[in-house]
């Protein structure tokens, strides 16, 4: 009986210790942590306004250059169109 009682005491100890030794932690650790993909460059007015896939940097001149002609169409289709007349 004592060595029933000492097996069963020793079973309880080493779980207790190996339930001790796990540890939760945060499942982020665990992504990759590859940089993030570049965005594309947009070509048109529609990419241009898709900020979350085409990029929307200021500072290239391609982009600069897309922005401006777009803010121009969108002016022109915002000006109404003159009528001629009779």
């Amino acid at each position: 009986m004592i060595l029933r009682s000492l097996i069963v005491a020793k079973l309880a100890t080493s779980a207790l210790l190996l339930a001790a030794s796990v540890h939760a932690h945060d499942p982020s650790l665990h992504e990759d942590t590859a940089p993030p993909k570049a965005k594309a460059k947009p070509v048109n007015c529609e990419q241009l306004a898709d900020n979350d896939h085409y990029s929307n940097n200021m500072g290239d001149p391609d982009i600069k250059a897309l922005k401006a002609q777009c803010d121009a169409e969108m002016k022109a289709d915002a000006e109404p169109v003159p009528s001629t007349g009779s």
